[in-house]
């Protein structure tokens, strides 16, 4: 009889952990293009559970990685929220897929509700401290003023990054290339301009400001490269942040700003072990000459060693290969 229910299991729950692997894969880097497949395959995996639950099957194993995909869904809702709200929002969606009842289909409203709560808490608890921040930014406007040309910068990064939230990327590279053209000195703007041109397939002007940014950091190189890596890296362009951190390698291999790149890829694409590495090797680099990277890569070193599963059979390592080499 065991045996009977366990060949009749099989296909079904064969399918429950395909499931599993897509969605695992999908909610790392939710898009517009698959962020409905995504909340459906959730649906699905949600009713495949209950079905094989009720049929006697043992899926404790699946049941932990559900947990952590649910748990990723509530602590990461933003990511699946911009992405809907690039194909038409999620209320549109809702109403594609009824009943579209359970928690990921409401993430827009759980981060709305959040936002809400932040804001009563900062009023509720922030007046102190605003008015501490105030007369210590007037006070260091009085005896220091800021430049001109960095407030100018902040003021344009925050308006690029209100178009990103947005999803409005033409606006955002539009909001860059406009700001890099009023402050061509200031290769930051030229670097915005570069990766968005490049996200919209403006090849010809993301060249010329990649460009532009490279001649204004001549003496910088591995510098071009971190920075062009980690804006690559906010835009989820996960392929042209590494050739980024690649070429800052090329450059000085012992690089510990394009170890610590390549970690923050590994963790955003679900390879622990790989950012576990690379954050290692970062604080090996950097303990000496850059104290304050070598902590923060130890704390993501050991944020991700608390969330390994401690019974997951790591990947084999390639002959020839060595960890954080």
């Amino acid at each position: 009889m065991a045996h009977a229910l366990d060949s009749r299991a099989n296909s079904p729950a064969n399918d429950l952990r395909d499931a599993l692997d897509q969605v695992e894969r999908l909610v790392v880097t939710p898009t517009p293009e698959t962020v409905e497949n995504l909340l459906t395959l959730l649906d699905k995996i949600k009713f495949m559970f209950q079905e094989l639950t009720t049929a006697g099957v043992d899926l404790r194993p699946e049941e932990g990685r559900w947990e952590g995909i649910r748990s990723r869904l509530d602590s990461r809702p933003s990511a699946i929220v911009a992405a809907a709200n690039g194909a038409g929002g999620l209320a549109k969606l809702r109403v594609q897929n009824p009943p579209a009842e359970e928690m990921w289909w409401q993430l827009d409203q759980i981060v709305n509700e959040r936002r809400q709560r932040a804001i009563v808490k900062a009023v509720r608890f922030g007046v102190v401290g605003i008015a501490i921040l105030l007369v210590l930014y007037y006070g260091i406007n009085f005896f220091f003023p800021p430049s001109q040309e960095a407030i100018f910068v902040l003021e344009s990064v925050a308006t690029i990054e209100d178009s990103l939230i947005e999803n409005d990327l033409e606006q955002a590279h539009a909001d860059a290339l406009s700001a890099a053209i009023e402050l061509p000195t200031e290769p930051e703007l030229w670097l915005w301009s570069a990766v968005l041109a490049e996200q919209i397939g403006n090849e010809k002007q993301a060249a010329d400001s990649l460009q532009k940014a490279q001649d204004l950091l001549m003496d910088r190189p591995i510098i071009l490269w971190i920075e062009l890596g980690n804006r690559r890296l906010q835009l989820s362009d996960f392929e042209g942040a590494k050739a980024a951190a690649d070429e800052a390698l090329a450059i000085d291999v012992q690089s510990a700003q394009a170890h610590f790149l390549l970690g923050s890829i590994a963790e955003l694409e679900g390879d622990k072990r790989a950012a576990i590495d690379y954050f290692e090797k970062t604080f090996d680099l950097a303990e000496e000459d850059e104290p304050q990277l070598a902590v923060i890569a130890k704390v993501r070193m050991g944020n991700l060693l608390q969330s390994l599963d401690p019974f997951e059979t790591p990947p084999p390592v390639e002959e020839g290969t060595q960890t954080g080499s």
